[in-house]
């Protein structure tokens, strides 16, 4: 296994979501990943107090693959690990986590991201007023829509559909509800995408499929490879738009009351983020905003084109 520590500390420094993050390490392999994550919020300069701030080592301890993970939280305490090789800790409210991390762990760098950089930040950010629910995100005019559904429902191809054409893309997979600042924010770089997505778009046929941290195979796309100026990093909020799939009939839009929009919102839920404390607050709020019902059909030109008054 190559090994990618360096004899003196490693500093980096990224503005993801706005906020400033430092990152020390002794491992060339873990800034690449920052680099990855958060490079595209665009760079960031050092500061003497920043938002969060992370310690993550390389070391010698060794077990192979990578297990799967195990979580535990405590008030704002949160330890992650894949076994005695590759240990996060992290104190959510003090903005600061400390880790270790065998050579194999930090090869398989999208591993790496997903279960301990990344959920690093992502759990840090409810101190800070952001929220992260499921969902993706399209925008046009600098207003956003979010697009949530059950997996499967085709919400990834319908964001995709929107990006490579008139819309531009805010996220895939995460939308972060900004409430202090009154932006929804997102990573919206890296779609993953079904195999089968080559039958719908013609420009995925070179692309080959790659393992997912999740055990399935997707093609991973570079949205501005396939359209430059097809992503933001932020915008401000607009309708939520919750998805059903509806094969072989004609898409159709429709507002909905709270009510249903609660019922439909849970459907779509997914890993931690209703366990956060204060989830159910921010739900609440963001569905008395303009909720509607999507049933999505066959012709997506179609469905981009029902969705493209929501941006007024």
């Amino acid at each position: 296994m190559q090994n990618h520590r360096t004899p003196n500390p490693i500093e980096a420094w990224f503005q993801p979501m706005g906020f400033n993050l430092h990152i020390s390490s002794n491992s060339r392999a873990v800034i690449e990943a920052a680099e990855v994550s958060f490079g595209g919020f665009g760079p960031a300069q050092p500061t003497h107090a920043p938002d969060f701030t992370f310690h993550f080592f390389e070391h010698d301890v060794d077990d192979g693959q990578p297990g799967e993970p195990i979580f535990r939280m405590e008030g704002n305490l949160l330890y992650q690990t894949t076994g005695r090789d590759s240990i996060l800790v992290a104190d959510l409210a003090a903005g600061s986590a400390f880790g270790y991390f065998s050579a194999t762990t930090l090869a398989h760098q999208a591993f790496f991201r997903w279960h301990f950089l990344e959920l690093a930040l992502f759990m840090m950010l409810e101190s800070k007023g952001l929220m992260g629910v499921h969902g993706a995100a399209l925008v046009k005019n600098d207003k956003a829509i979010l697009l949530r559904a059950k997996s499967g429902e085709g919400k990834t191809t319908l964001a995709y559909a929107g990006a490579r054409n008139k819309f531009r893309a805010l996220a895939e997979d995460v939308v972060w509800l900004d409430g202090p600042r009154n932006l929804w924010w997102g990573m919206p770089w890296s779609f993953h995408l079904l195999s089968d997505a080559k039958n719908l778009f013609p420009e995925l046929a070179p692309y080959r499929p790659v393992l997912q941290t999740n055990g399935e195979m997707k093609l991973e796309v570079n949205l501005e490879n396939i359209r430059p100026g097809s992503t933001t990093v932020s915008a401000q909020p607009g309708a939520v738009v919750l998805i059903e799939r509806l094969a072989g009939e004609k898409s159709r839009l429709e507002p909905i009351d709270q009510a249903t929009a609660q019922e439909l919102w849970e459907a779509g839920r997914t890993g931690l983020e209703m366990k956060l404390p204060h989830h159910a607050q921010y739900i609440e709020t963001l569905l008395n905003q303009r909720v509607y019902r999507f049933y999505f059909g066959d012709d997506i030109e179609a469905s981009l084109e029902l969705l493209e008054p929501l941006f007024e």
